[in-house]
């Protein structure tokens, strides 16, 4: 048989109860050239059960990890394993609206020039739902190079990629406890351009357990992202000082003064102003 033009990577660990859904939603699309690898990141639960109902079910491969990757190593393992010329990536407690596959292969077929294509999503958390990407970038889509420094536009589960350009930015980096789908972006976005789909197509629910949930993660693994693309933020020195700020203002909330002062110096030498002043002074008291 041809490889399926799109290849959807779903990694689950102990979503048991969540994972079915997840998979439907994806089963459920209008566009049908796909095939579905799901990646048990060696749960601990009944999830392996859960996805013994799919065993036989046409266009869905099952991965079982013989050991515990996190969300990138699980990711990584469902690319090694996957035929389609585009990657697309759903979560274990997520839903995709059934035109979604069809509106970004459309959108990616029409801009050759684009080597992924992101949607719209609501994010969901208990009653309260909000839209992303958020309100707060200059542009969406064509050259992100510079853009995608402020912070991430989107989510995992609102891409799709071409395999060649992901083989050529690199794939998911395996130490990170968040931001995982933020560097991959900056680095996706220096060799290709964006396509951007405004309609919401993806609904991010909020579960327990979600370990972008942990406060510390979004300043550790924020310091490593700057750590690790000094030559992308010396072209945007305002971005650089803007995430020092927010893993400085992090820190100081959790009460460790001095890795916050490191940052909220960094962010007034980049950036003096009366706002970082302010921020670092408090810490040095």
């Amino acid at each position: 048989m041809s490889a399926p033009r799109v290849s959807v990577i779903l990694p689950a660990y102990n979503r048991a109860d969540l994972v079915g859904r997840a998979i439907d939603s994806v089963l459920a699309q209008t566009w049908q050239d796909l095939e579905l690898i799901v990646v048990d990141d060696c749960s601990t639960d009944d999830t392996r059960a859960a996805l013994e109902r799919y065993r036989d079910t046409p266009r869905v491969r099952l991965v079982f990890s013989d050991t515990n990757r996190g969300g990138s190593g699980a990711r990584n393992l469902g690319i090694a394993h996957a035929t389609g010329a585009l990657i697309a990536f759903q979560d274990s407690d997520d839903i995709w609206l059934p035109h979604k596959l069809a509106a970004q292969v459309a959108a990616l077929d029409g801009k050759p020039r684009a080597g992924l294509c992101y949607c719209g999503a609501l994010h969901s958390a208990g009653t309260k739902s909000f839209y992303i990407p958020e309100p707060v970038f200059d542009r969406l889509e064509g050259d992100m190079s510079d853009e995608i420094l402020r912070r991430n536009t989107t989510s995992t589960q609102t891409l799709l990629i071409r395999r060649a350009v992901l083989d050529q930015a690199g794939h998911f980096t395996e130490d990170l406890k968040r931001y995982q789908d933020w560097d991959l972006m900056i680095r996706v976005a220096q060799v290709t351009e964006f396509a951007f789909l405004p309609d919401p197509m993806v609904v991010i629910c909020d579960t327990p357990g979600n370990i972008s949930s942990v406060v510390l993660n979004d300043a550790i693994c924020r310091a490593a992202i700057l750590k690790r693309y000094p030559q992308h933020f010396a072209r945007r020195p305002d971005l650089a000082a803007r995430n020092h700020y927010i893993a400085g203002r992090i820190l100081m909330k959790l009460g460790d003064k001095s890795a916050a002062r490191q940052h909220l110096r960094a962010a007034f030498r980049l950036r003096p102003g009366a706002r970082f002043g302010l921020a670092l002074g408090r810490a040095l008291i």
